[in-house]
């Protein structure tokens, strides 16, 4: 009797073991995670599928699942469907639970599963609910990281959590419990790379993304962001997500023409989920080169997306194309009405545009064309331009503040730093008071100059100065990187 129960609790056990989930990176869940990485949805959910079937036991398909949900919203922004998918999150992270505790993709995959949410939900306002998910996942993450130090894939979200940390108030830091840099998060998502280029690695795409944004808005690395990503074999033309972040960089980096050249090689067809947002992008930079046909774009974008953001930016780049291509103040009116009518104010670039709907006063188009020449990185044109009529800028008033920040702006790119230095100085004096974001600016990137020449005492001093100023518009962005330059130069100074 005693054997028999010793045999079937063998059994029983062999069971329990053979049915346990377990979690690996195979040849096929790498295949669908490339298939949704590139957006390529109808292709992913079916080998996503064909793996339940086939291999029903590898839990890692579900975090591989989530990035569908989690880029349909954060593209789509359309409240019926979060709504919808909001309870994929508890079954997936459940089917993992069911895996090996002891894989280090245990911990990382549910860890996951909360960070992509808690963008998500940003997405829509919200605010408490993505505070505790992303200390779910740091909590997760840092233990795992413990357990496995040796685990990559942990680095690559830890990163940029640690390089975003010190953007919180002292007290959030506290109360959360999170720690770290900016030079913790880079070193590790630069170790995370590295290891890349010499070993399979299933998040690579994602690394080279993370590893950018830190490079170029933690660190106002911009270039060294830019030669990453131009050094890096990333393929924009069968990916939409690298499409945009390719482009973007380079726009940002005043490569406009580059980046129009991007988006004209973007992938297209009935295989890829629609993503409206090039389109804008594409108009933008369109606009910005002073292109006939930029509209077009722009309005491709307002017909097709039902989302949230940059709508009103959206109408307010139609007005500033009609009045600085057409000169047809008619058409700026209507599309600024538009702008105060559609879309909502959620992000800084929605606010400043329904702000300048609010006011009466019409923009001087010659200060618009240069506004859209030095956006598009066209520097020594809008300098000729400005300096040709300059002499319609000689009374005080919101036209000079302007001139005098935009030559700032304009010198500071064409390293002309002295009067750089003159022009935003005019602009922080002049619109201080006004709690103009031209001057909130201009102290940053005094700040940055100052700190690009080791001048870091000084350089604290502004970045001090530009959160003094409480702009309505660019509030938030200005304040994070003056945030972050206090940080650094806090490094040199103590």
């Amino acid at each position: 009797m005693k054997y028999f129960i010793f045999c079937l609790i063998f059994i029983l056990q062999s069971v329990i073991v053979t049915g346990q989930g377990y979690f690996e990176a195979t040849p096929e869940i790498a295949e669908a995670y490339r298939m949704v990485s590139t957006l390529r949805f109808e292709e992913g959910r079916k080998k996503i599928s064909e793996i339940k079937s086939s291999d029903p036991d590898n839990k890692l398909v579900y975090l591989v699942e989530n990035y569908i949900d989690f880029f349909t919203i954060f593209i789509n922004e359309e409240e019926n469907e979060y709504e919808k998918l909001l309870d994929n999150k508890e079954y997936r992270i459940d089917q993992i639970r069911k895996g090996d505790k002891n894989s280090p993709y245990y911990r990382f995959a549910i860890a996951e599963i909360h960070l992509q949410w808690a963008t998500a939900r940003l997405k829509f306002g919200e605010r408490t609910t993505p505070a505790t998910e992303v200390l779910k996942a740091y909590k997760l993450l840092e233990k795992n990281n413990t357990e496995f130090p040796d685990f990559i894939a942990n680095k690559k979200s830890l990163s940029i959590i640690h390089a975003l940390s010190e953007s919180l108030p002292g007290w959030v830091r506290t109360l959360m419990g999170i720690r770290g840099s900016i030079e913790q998060g880079t070193k590790e998502i630069d170790e995370v790379v590295s290891y890349s280029k010499h070993n399979e690695f299933l998040f690579l795409e994602e690394s080279y993304a993370i590893y950018a944004y830190i490079l170029f808005f933690q660190n106002n690395k911009r270039k060294e962001a830019y030669d990453l990503l131009t050094h890096a074999d990333l393929d924009h033309s069968r990916s939409p997500l690298i499409c945009f972040l390719k482009a973007n960089i380079a726009h940002k980096n005043g490569y406009n023409e580059e980046a129009k050249k991007i988006l004209e090689e973007r992938p297209n067809g009935d295989m890829y989920m629609p993503f409206p947002y090039l389109d804008f992008m594409y108009g933008q930079y369109k606009l910005y080169s002073l292109d006939d046909d930029a509209s077009k774009y722009i309005l491709n974008f307002i017909n097709e997306f039902e989302g949230r953001h940059f709508v009103k930016e959206a109408y307010q780049k139609l007005a500033w194309y009609e009045l600085a291509l057409n000169e047809d103040i008619s058409a700026y009116k209507k599309y600024m009405k538009l702008c105060q009518d559609r879309g909502f104010e959620l992000v800084d670039e929605d606010k400043q545009a329904l702000k300048e709907s609010e006011n009466k006063k019409i923009p001087n188009a010659t200060l618009l064309k240069a506004r859209l020449l030095f956006d598009g990185g066209y520097y020594s044109n809008a300098y000729a331009l400005l300096v040709k009529k300059s002499y319609m800028f000689i009374e005080e008033g919101e036209d000079q503040l302007e001139f005098n920040y935009r030559m700032g702006r304009i010198s500071h790119e064409l390293q002309n730093l002295p009067d750089a230095i003159e022009f935003y100085s005019l602009t922080l004096m002049s619109g201080k008071k006004s709690k103009s974001y031209m001057a909130c600016n201009a102290a940053l990137q005094i700040g940055l100059i100052l700190e690009e020449q080791k001048k870091h005492k000084q350089a604290r001093h502004y970045y001090e100065q530009c959160l003094e100023i409480s702009p309505d518009e660019y509030k938030s962005s200005l304040h994070q990187k003056a945030k972050s330059g206090i940080e650094r130069v806090e490094y040199f100074l103590n």
